[in-house]
């Protein structure tokens, strides 16, 4: 195995620890970090610039499998799920899961890059300036509007390899629910949404990727290194995520997103 191949490994496992430790302190998703910091450890391992893109989400929405699960059992455990809100909303996410990873796989790298990037730049300006939903008290929507919703925030999952965070936690507060049940119920959003999206990312990529241990659009290796990273690092985060000024962390955060976002639209 390469010196350089080993090194990026080691690299992806410190990127998950990063991820992991952020997404607790702020309570955010970590695919907006973490398909980065794969799209450039992937180019620095030596993977094909057509297919770098593209293998870095799809190997985020493995990952999120992995880090979703302990949040939503933790969730569900507190009773923190509006389960009604998610069985709602289910179908849509996996129809714009689908949706989004088949656009993706017919999109080159330069254009993915591009939305990507985009899309980060928008969420850092969410988190440096607090742009938040103001609550009100609302019923559950109907299914129509249910499965619109649901297939918006799968399409971006799908398309981007990320988390609908950015989608459902405004979407969930302007509906009224309490904090607590705006992460829980989001949190049962994400673990579908990575379960297809991995899939379909898998099933549109093969036999086009020529690349140790990747299958589809999927690198494997990227499961136990970040993703167990990362769950191990969303331990420490939690318990150190009451200590801090959380504002200035975010603006921090968001400016660092800002970034990486400029870097991204420049490589």
């Amino acid at each position: 195995m390469p010196d350089d191949f080993v090194l990026a490994l080691i690299l992806m496992g410190l990127a998950g620890l990063f991820v992991g430790f952020i997404s607790a302190l702020l309570g955010i998703g970590g695919g907006m970090l973490m398909v980065p910091a794969l799209y450039y450890l992937l180019g620095f391992m030596g993977i094909h610039q057509s297919d770098q893109m593209h293998v870095a989400a799809g190997t985020s929405l493995l990952i999120m499998i992995a880090t979703s699960v302990g949040s939503v059992s933790s969730h569900a455990r507190d009773g923190n799920v509006v389960w009604k809100m998610t069985f709602r909303v289910l179908p849509g996410i996996v129809v714009g899961v689908v949706a989004g990873a088949l656009l993706a796989s017919v999109l080159n790298t330069a254009v993915l890059v591009t939305v990507f990037a985009v899309v980060l730049f928008l969420v850092a300006l969410i988190m440096i300036f607090s742009f938040k939903a103001t609550p009100h008290e609302r019923p559950i929507p109907g299914i129509p509007a249910s499965l619109g919703v649901g297939s918006l925030i799968g399409f971006k999952s799908g398309l981007l390899g990320v988390g609908g965070g950015a989608l459902s936690v405004p979407w969930l507060t302007w509906l009224g629910l309490p904090q607590n049940k705006v992460s829980g119920t989001s949190s049962t959003f994400t673990f579908p949404a990575a379960i297809v999206g991995t899939v379909a990312f898998l099933i549109t990529g093969l036999g086009m990727v020529e690349f140790p241990y990747t299958i589809g659009f999927v690198f494997w290796p990227g499961l136990p290194v970040a993703g167990g990273a990362s769950i191990l690092a969303t331990i420490v985060g939690a318990r150190f995520a009451s200590r801090v000024p959380g504002r200035m962390l975010r603006i921090i955060f968001g400016v660092l997103l800002v970034l990486v976002s400029i870097s991204m639209m420049t490589s």
